[in-house]
């Protein structure tokens, strides 16, 4: 199930005419940037703790491979990119159609590693499996804002209807990734 706040967004964008209930979404594009951050581990398993694991790339600096990454959405990848020496990434996307936003609002979009776990440590190269991870909803920034001011906490209260709307049409969606699972 979706985070309450994810669905309380999701609901709140839907009655603000973005995503008409019962229909399929539009494809215009609205003013709405999206951010995804999040850190790649270097370990198999399921709810990969990344503070308490080795992250991509390998410790070996002289073979490190960076980790290829892809925002997916219904199946379909959306967004590509590869983490940084520090197995940080960043994903963003400018223009976000109407039905994209819907997707990572309804909690139909992952970020999945598509480099194999064995270029960052030769002993997992025996693992099979894709690491995935869902995304979380961090916040949203108004347009023009800098800083921690502009940024709505969607997780508690909820602001006056109008303010997260316009955050939201003409903002910056900021979303990072859960744990990462083995699948």
């Amino acid at each position: 199930m979706a985070p309450k706040s994810l669905v309380v967004l999701a609901i709140i964008v839907a009655a603000a005419g973005l995503v008409p209930l019962g229909a399929q979404a539009a494809t215009a594009s609205v003013s709405t940037s999206v951010r995804i951050t999040g850190v790649v581990p270097c370990s198999a398993g399921s709810s990969i703790d990344v503070t308490k694991v080795s992250v991509f790339p390998s410790k070996d600096i002289h073979s490190a491979t960076n980790a290829g990454l892809q925002l997916v959405c219904t199946g379909k990848v959306v967004a590509s990119t590869t983490a940084d020496g520090t197995g940080s990434f960043l994903i963003s996307i400018g223009g976000v159609g109407t039905d994209l936003l819907a997707f990572l609002l309804g909690n139909q979009c992952k970020v999945v590693v598509i480099t194999p776990l064995a270029a960052c440590d030769a002993s997992l190269a025996g693992v099979t499996g894709t690491l995935t991870a869902p995304l979380k909803l961090l916040g949203a920034a108004a347009a023009g804002t800098t800083g921690n001011g502009g940024l709505l906490d969607l997780g508690g209260i909820l602001s006056p209807l109008v303010q997260i709307i316009g955050s939201i049409i003409g903002g910056i969606l900021n979303l990072g990734t859960q744990a990462f699972t083995l699948v």
